[in-house]
């Protein structure tokens, strides 16, 4: 969750940022980098699973090079970086929407004031750029953490929660218990429980996030 959540994030405004720009193609990008989130997540990862194991390969035996050489869904290790991989591929889109809506809202006479200073751009964006856009964040940060909690068809069509349940989700767990295992008093427990620690992270960071925005 920590992971998917940072990288989402970091890919989600970076994008945003090269996209507000005066770039002729950028709502052709915007509309490229937004259609994974259009796609199902069975779909998407049943697409990402034959690149993994196919397309990889085939790189890797073409060119040697060992990164498309590693067993990407048949080790652990690999295996949850390519369920990350994937979910930040998927998601990265809708909050680059998100940034950009916010980044469209900041007064450009404060950016453009900042350069008459002297300011350099790194120092607008973390003077003036971020705090400006902290709702953003707090929306963004909220949705990409329910997302990766309640991860499910991504992670059952890329790895089934394999190699030997290394990388099962939560919700697979839950699913598993009641549905295959027909233990369904126990489902509904973990589902419960799994609901209040959902409930507390995101209450947690939402209200970290607002006192931020008070602060800023």
């Amino acid at each position: 969750m920590f992971a998917a959540v940072a990288i989402s994030n970091l890919i989600g405004f970076s994008l945003a940022l090269l996209l507000n720009t005066a770039i002729k193609s950028k709502n052709i990008l915007r509309t490229a980098f937004f259609l994974p989130n259009v796609i199902g997540g069975l779909l998407l990862g049943f697409i990402w699973q034959f690149i993994f194991v196919r397309g990889f390969a085939a790189i890797g035996e073409l060119t040697g090079i060992s990164f498309f050489q590693l067993a990407w869904l048949g080790d652990s290790t690999t295996a949850f970086w390519g369920i990350v991989i994937v979910f930040a591929w998927q998601i990265s889109g809708y909050m680059m929407v998100i940034y950009i809506a916010a980044l469209q809202g900041v007064d450009t006479s404060l950016l453009e004031a900042a350069k008459i200073d002297g300011a350099n751009a790194f120092t607008i964006l973390r003077r003036i750029i971020v705090p400006l856009i902290l709702p953003a964040f707090t929306i963004c940060f909220f949705l990409t953490i329910s997302m990766a909690f309640k991860i499910f068809d991504l992670n059952l069509s890329l790895t089934g929660g394999g190699p030997f349940n290394s990388t099962q989700s939560v919700a697979i767990n839950i699913y598993q218990e009641a549905f295959t295992n027909n233990n369904y008093g126990v489902g509904s427990a973990k589902a419960n429980i799994f609901f209040i620690i959902v409930m507390i992270f995101t209450v947690v960071q939402v209200s970290l996030t607002k006192r931020k925005e008070v602060e800023a």
